[in-house]
């Protein structure tokens, strides 16, 4: 399984090595930016990192006790 794409644009593809055949596995959103991917051990789960531009970050400053 590797990522192939666009720089911001990428989609998950399965190549079998002893035949060279590609199949697509993921059609994602053009928004939809994955860094990396896992895979679980017995292939059954992917995880994806997508990274966003906008976020929203808070600092909360509390008075102490």
């Amino acid at each position: 399984m590797l990522l192939r794409g666009e720089i911001q644009h990428k989609n998950l593809w399965l190549i079998d090595l002893e035949t060279g055949a590609e199949r697509q596995l993921t059609n994602l959103a053009p928004g939809f930016d994955i860094r990396d991917f896992d895979i679980s051990r017995d292939g059954s789960e992917v995880v994806l990192e997508r990274v966003q531009e906008r976020s929203e970050v808070v600092l909360l400053d509390l008075p102490r006790p």
